[in-house]
């Protein structure tokens, strides 16, 4: 590849975070005097892989420090994210020799390290072993790689076979190597080493593969007979001094290994390594014009550069002279086995202190240090044998941030202001901070170098604010003071910050890498990238060494010399005018500009002020070389030409797999995309600079030009200065965009998937901590890269050229730009700021691009909109989505979120709206929602499918905010009736959710009447019976509705009673009884034509119906058969089922453990009932199923009895379950109220004149051997004494018996009738009396025999007493009888 023609520029990536180090320490046998004794200067170089064709291996390369007896080595991709790239070794009190180098063989890499004790080899894998599955790559940073040093270890170093302890060379005695140099052999992998000493002896290591070393002492008379020219210079009497090897450098032609060293003298001697003699001398100094002048402090130096191949190879000799320095470039010419050096070229030292050299076949490279200790770095162009010779050119290098201050800004406090700038990422290393922090605090402690950013922060506040306190010593001061003490506070602590950053900047070597045409400038703690200028930043910052032949091979430039001549004419006239300019101008134009005033307003405010500036003669100088100028206005023209940025797509065939594998890894690492990402903002601000000074420029000329040449004034004016404005404004905001720290919060996942909906390009590559980190490199590490991977596969791109920087990062950079370009059609940026959550810069992008950039505006302000929408800003969001409406039908970012097809405007614009109110909806802003359904309903057409769903839409969002009415309205108005059932479904469901029945009852269903109750009883069958407000609602609403619908509200509370049968809980009890009540009740207010309702049965009943046969035929009668699933029930059966869930849940509650919801059978529940107590409750059942009462009063009257002898707490229990307060009891004592209540009850349910119940409660009491209560024996008495008389005596109560018996006859005889119903005694003429006779007598009889048995007659008494009356009621019965016989056949005659 040609040499590239433009100068270079320094390139400082971030470096903030610390090096993880694996440190290794060597014992070789070094003592502490030894560090004394010699003092090896800090150096640094390193080495760049050879293929650049492999992502793994392109823009790789490996860099060392020596700092005394510790050499750093480490390994950096711009592609390749490495792990564990940092090694550091520690030869204990062995200084290390400058003679380190690297090589590589298919298998390894090869560190060949000599120091002044020892020689070792280092052994590492080779990356194409680490990466032999490319596959498995990604081409993001994340995707860390092991480094080639992530797996060494101390016994690896350790290893005998890998070092040998050196033995002087007699003639050296006890010194030490001052001077070395080291080189691998691929033949035979053998390493080579030569030592020199002050005494001018050189010793040869080989050391073989299997690690035994050979020891060779080159001796300066094996010179004699093999020189070639210069004899007599050989035998010039030297000094031993002049004889010192001050340079060693070796290098392979064939199997042959030369050393070529360079004395103090200035003898350059070339050495065989396997003949052990020196074969060549030559003495530079007879070549030089300065062979006179005194050596200077510094050695002189001897470099070489390899070409093609081993013999194409250039020696680089810098000699030191007190008075300059001079660099010769000499050609080694082999002939057989005779050397000859050319002279190639001779340039002369542009610097003060050289600090390194290194060159390549092309092109050669310096580092100087200057008296004031600034670093310069100059390159130059090797040409050979032409007219033109060489010439250094400077590389453009970074400059020095000022020791105290930082740029002022009044918006922000000292403390925020210089956080912000100290912790800048990449400003200062976290290294250097912490350091900075040890030393302001004045604390002997070693800085913390493994603490966090953010820890960091908080402790340099803590220390800062510290200090402020200690100032003012707590005395009470003004805020101007405050503010005045705490910048000075934090001031002091930047100025300690600089402190250790500019000593960390000393440089100390530089290493080029051919592969790709770039160089590193290595630093003492740091390093930065030299990178290849392009055409622009070349003209603007190397304006004096311009020639139009740099630009012959630039697309643009390279037509026309006359344009370039021109062009480098009015470059000459920018670069004066920015020396010109003072910091005030360009900081009040900068502050304009972020004020969104436009460029060419704010310059005509402050051109005359600049024309007022200048001096006369400033003014002659641009009028002169506009004059130079064949064609000003074309040279205007062709510089915007070069600021316009404009993407040219390239129709190639389809690249290659591994082509674009090896531009997917393009400066993808952490290091490649932080090197990208400052080249690019060191580009753009060169751009905003030419932009700017171009504007200035121009209304300059509208002055000086003014009433002169009118045409070119004119184009000037509306032509140049219009496109100027953009350009200015363009790349102001890019630069702006490339000084911005990330937002340390990135986009969660729940934010992205409630904007999924707007089908966002996916954002990856995203740290989840973004604490120290650009934005820019943020971009580029995610979409941008990745674009701009795109975009360069549309390019026809070399192959062999891909690799160099000068075509693939300026290619690279220049689709980045494009990808920032605000006018370049496409809101990608802005796309992308959103989806990484960096909402604010978003905001202020907006603001920046709104007054003068129309390009996808409406994009931009709907991307913002949703911005606005995660960070909670409704009402922003709503107005800006209304904004950008209109961008659907010619934006085509929103026409691609918005719908796959164009269709017509109408739909695209509803369509748009729909996606709002999605959005809306997904960040919870419902109300806004509805805003928006209400603005697209506007343009909506009376047709339009999309209308109902816009209604919709209205009604569930208002339906959500509690908005009932206008919810309703808006189901109203839907014109989709299936929507509408929809609707009205959500609506029923929602406020009998929310209990709002008053709501759902004031609405007038109108036609929807029947779909309502439907809805209602759907939802009520499908829901649990228990918890049922439907049924509730249903019952209500019906008897709402009036008289007509009373029969609908009975159904709908028989409906869910029937329900609740089927739960065994008191809740379902309840729930059905009331369920049952409120059923009967509506019944009860229907015409009785209607009263009755329709249940499923619970066990099929199969009927068979036979249909006869039609007559005239033989056919068999066609028998049916069905199962009759329902039936029809009226209201005496509903208030049965009332009658059973009361007595159900009298008895549950009574005894949960009773819960007889599943008790279908009446006779079942009422003897529970009657068990239980509850004998009111069970009794109305008896009534209610035509039930015999005598199983209650039997166990009724047990209950009594027991009572007597059980505690009164359980009697009580039983008796509160059957409602006290509602019968005529008094008592205080439970026995007590038990009997009474025995008594009402008996009394209440025995039919007049009936004795049934009588009887049985009797029974009972004489079975259980108790006596009768008074209140009974005289009910009994009255009803039927003649009963009582058959019990008393059947059960063997003969003394009872014949009592009753005495009074029933005395009570016939008209003594005491009363108390047995008479009203009259026995009287001829009324109603006649029936006595128990045969009883009595039969009583007589037992009474008779009892006495008769027991010698003690116990019944005399009775028998007498019964005797005797009996004997007087049969007397005065036959006198009565004969009497009423008398009178009556009287009667008869």
């Amino acid at each position: 590849m040609t040499e590239y023609s433009f100068s270079y520029r320094e390139v400082i990536p971030d470096q903030t975070l610390i090096e993880k180090w694996k440190e290794i320490t060597l014992n070789t046998g070094g003592r502490q005097s030894t560090l004394q004794d010699i003092k090896v200067a800090e150096r640094s170089n390193g080495y760049c892989y050879r293929d650049p064709s492999k992502p793994h291996t392109r823009n790789r390369f490996i860099y060392w420090r020596i700092i005394h007896d510790v050499l750093e080595i480490i390994e950096q991709s711009l592609d390749i994210t490495l792990a564990g790239n940092a090694l550091r070794y520690r030869f204990v009190d062995t200084p290390i020799l400058d003679g380190i180098s690297i090589h590589e063989t298919c298998t390894n890499v090869i560190v060949l390290v000599p120091t002044v004790c020892s020689i070792h080899r280092l052994v590492f894998p080779h990356p194409d072993r680490l990466h032999r599955q490319d596959e498995l790559l990604g081409t993001h940073p994340e995707l860390m790689m092991p480094s080639i040093f992530s797996e060494a270890s101390v016994s690896q170093a350790k290893n005998p076979a890998t070092f040998h302890i050196i033995i002087n060379p007699t003639g050296a005695g006890s010194q030490l190597p001052h001077c070395a140099a080291s080189w691998f052999t691929w033949s035979d992998e053998d390493a080579y080493f030569i030592l020199s000493y002050l005494s001018g002896d050189i010793l040869l290591i080989k050391q073989l593969q299997s690690g035994v070393c050979e020891l060779v002492e080159l001796k300066f008379e094996s010179i004699v007979p093999r020189f070639l020219y210069g004899l007599a210079e050989k035998f010039r009497s030297k000094t031993s001094d002049g004889n010192m090897i001050v340079s060693v450098v070796l290098h392979t032609i064939g199997l042959e290994i030369y050393a070529l060293t360079l004395c103090k003298n200035g003898h350059l001697r070339i050495w065989s390594c396997t003949k052990y003699q020196c074969i060549a001398v030559s003495d530079i100094l007879t070549e030089t014009l300065s062979n006179t002048s005194l050596q200077g402090a510094q050695n002189h130096i001897l470099k070489k550069a390899v070409g093609d191949n081993e013999t194409d190879f250039i020696l680089g000799v810098v000699l030191n002279f007190v008075s300059e320095c001079q660099f010769h470039i000499l050609k080694p010419i082999i002939n057989g086995n005779q050397f000859k050096l050319v002279k190639l070229n001779t340039l002369y030292s542009p610097g003060v202190d050289l600090v390194d050299f290194s060159l390549t076949t092309s092109r050669i490279w310096s580092v100087w240090r200057g008296e004031d200790g600034e670093c310069t770095v100059y390159s130059a162009a090797l040409s050979y044998g032409g007219e033109k010779g060489s010439h250094w050119v400077p590389v453009i290098l970074e400059p020095l941030p000022h020791p105290t201050e930082v740029p002022y800004n009044p918006d922000l406090d000292p403390k925020q202001l210089y956080l912000e700038y100290i912790f800048y990422p990449g400003r200062f290393s976290l290294n250097i901070i912490s350091k900075a922090l040890s030393i302001y605090k004045k604390s002997p402690a070693i800085a913390d170098l493994n603490l966090s950013i953010g820890l960091l922060k908080q402790r340099v506040c803590m220390a800062v604010e510290s200090e402020i306190q200690a100032e003012l010593q707590e005395s009470e001061v003004s805020d101007d003071e405050y503010l005045e003490c705490a910048n000075w506070c934090w001031s002091r602590f930047y100025s300690c910050c600089v402190q250790y950053h500019v000593s960390g900047l000393r440089p100390l070597g530089i290493l080029l890498l051919p592969a790709v045409s770039g160089a590193l400038l290595l630093k003492k703690s740091t390093y930065s990238f030299l990178r290849p200028l392009d055409v622009l930043e070349h003209l603007f910052l190397c304006s004096n060494y311009i020639t139009r032949d740099q630009f012959s091979s630039h697309p643009q430039l390279g037509v026309s010399f006359e344009e370039t001549d021109d062009l480098i004419e009015l470059t000459s006239i920018l670069v004066h005018l920015d020396n010109q300019l003072s910091d005030l101008f360009k900081q009040t134009f900068d502050n304009d500009l972020q004020q969104l005033k436009s460029p060419d307003s704010i310059m005509v405010n402050l051109v005359d002020e600049i024309i007022m500036g200048m001096s006369e003669e400033f003014l002659c100088y641009v009028g002169a070389k506009l004059n130079n100028c064949r064609d000003a206005y074309n040279a205007l023209h062709k510089l915007l030409e070069l600021l316009r940025l404009e993407q040219c797509i390239e129709d190639i065939e389809k690249v290659p797999p591994e082509i674009q594998n090896s531009i997917d890894h393009l400066f993808s690492s952490q290091l490649g995309i932080s090197f990208a990402s400052q080249s690019l903002k060191q580009q753009l601000q060169t751009r905003f600079v030419i932009s700017r000074n171009l504007l200035t420029v121009q209304n300059i000329i509208l002055r000086i030009k003014k009433g002169k040449d009118l045409k070119f004034v004119e184009a000037v004016r509306s032509v140049c200065i219009p496109e100027t404005v953009v350009l200015i404004q363009a790349y102001k905001v890019m630069s702006w965009l490339c000084d911005l720290t990330a937002q340390s919060t990135v986009t969660s996942e729940e934010t992205m998937q409630k904007l999924s909906p707007l089908k966002l390009a996916p954002t990856f590559n995203l740290k989840i901590n973004l604490n120290g980190m650009s934005l820019m490199d943020l971009f580029i590490g995610s979409v941008g890269g990745f674009e701009a991977h795109k975009m360069i596969f549309k390019r026809d791109i070399d192959e062999d050229s891909l690799p160099h920087w000068n075509v693939a990062l300026l290619q690279y950079l220049e689709k980045l730009m494009f990808l920032l370009w605000p006018v370049n059609g496409n809101p990608m940026l802005a796309e992308w700021l959103l989806c990484s959550g960096q909402h604010i810069w978003l905001q202020q992008y907006v603001r920046y691009l709104h007054n003068w950039c129309e390009g996808d505006h409406l994009s931009r302000n709907f991307l913002l909109a949703t911005s606005f929408l995660t960070s909670g800003e409704f009402q922003k969001a709503y107005d800006l989505f209304l904004k950008a409406a209109k961008g659907v039908f010619s934006e085509q970012f929103l026409i691609e979120r918005i719908s796959n097809f164009i269709g017509e405007n109408a739909n695209l614009c509803i369509l748009y709206f729909l996606k709002v109110i999605q959005l809306f909806e997904l960040h919870g802003a419902l109300n806004y929602a509805i805003l928006v359904a209400e603005t697209a309903l506007t343009i909506t057409e009376e047709d339009d499918p999309l209308k109902a769903t816009l209604y919709s839409i209205k009604f569930r969002h208002h339906l959500a905010l509690g908005h009932y009415e206008k919810a309703y309205n808006a189901m109203h108005s839907n014109p989709d009736k299936e929507r509408q059932k929809d609707n009205l479904r959500e609506l029923v469901k929602t406020l009998l959710d929310k209990r709002d029945l008053d709501t759902l009852m004031s609405f007038t269903y109108a036609d929807m009447q029947e779909l309502f109750c439907n809805i209602l009883f759907m939802r009520a069958r499908a829901t649990d019976a228990i918890n049922n407000i439907y049924y509730d609602f249903l019952y209500s609403y019906q008897i709402k509705r009036g008289a007509p619908f009373f029969r609908l509200a009975g159904s709908v509370m028989y409906e869910q009673a029937f329900r609740l049968s089927q739960y065994g809980s008191i809740e379902a009890l309840e729930k059905q009884v009331k369920c049952y009540l409120a059923s009967v009740n509506a019944f009860n207010l229907c015409d009785p034509r209607f009263t009755w309702v329709i249940k499923p049965i619970e066990v099929e009943i199969e009927e068979v119906i036979e249909l006869p046969s039609e007559a005239g035929t033989k056919l068999e009668p066609e028998v049916i058969k069905y199962k009759r699933q329902l039936e029809v029930i009226d209201l005496g059966a509903i208030k049965k089922d009332l009658a059973l869930a009361i007595g159900r849940l009298k008895l549950a509650k009574f005894d949960k453990k009773l819960v007889t919801n599943f008790m279908t059978s009446p006779v079942e529940l009422i003897m529970y009932l009657a068990c239980a107590g509850i004998y009111k409750c069970a009794l109305n059942l008896c009534t209610t199923f035509d039930v015999p009462y005598e199983p209650v009063f039997e166990i009724f009257t047990q209950q009594c009895l027991h009572s007597t002898t059980r505690d009164e707490t359980v009697t009580w229990n039983w008796l509160v379950e059957n409602d006290l307060h509602d019968l005529p009891i008094i008592g205080n004592s439970a026995v007590e109220v038990a009997w009474q209540l025995l008594q009402v009850l008996l009394f209440q349910y025995e039919e007049e004149h009936m004795t049934i119940l009588h009887r049985v409660v009797v029974e009972k009491m004489l079975n259980l051997g108790t006596f009768i209560p008074y209140w009974l024996s005289s009910s009994y008495k009255k009803r039927n004494a003649s009963e009582l008389l058959r019990l008393y005596y059947y059960n063997g109560y003969l003394i009872e018996a014949t009592q009753l018996a005495c009074e029933h006859i005395l009570a016939v005889l008209n003594y005491g009738g009363e108390y047995f119903g008479y009203e009259k005694s026995l009287l001829p003429g009324v109603h006649p009396f029936c006595l128990p006779v045969n009883v009595m007598d039969s009583l007589l009889e037992e009474l008779d025999a009892q006495n008769q048995n027991d010698v003690t007659k116990p019944l005399e008494k009775e028998y007498k007493q019964l005797k005797e009356l009996f004997i007087k009621y049969i007397e005065t019965s036959a006198r009565i009888s004969n009497e009423v016989c008398r009178t009556k056949m009287s009667g008869i005659y």
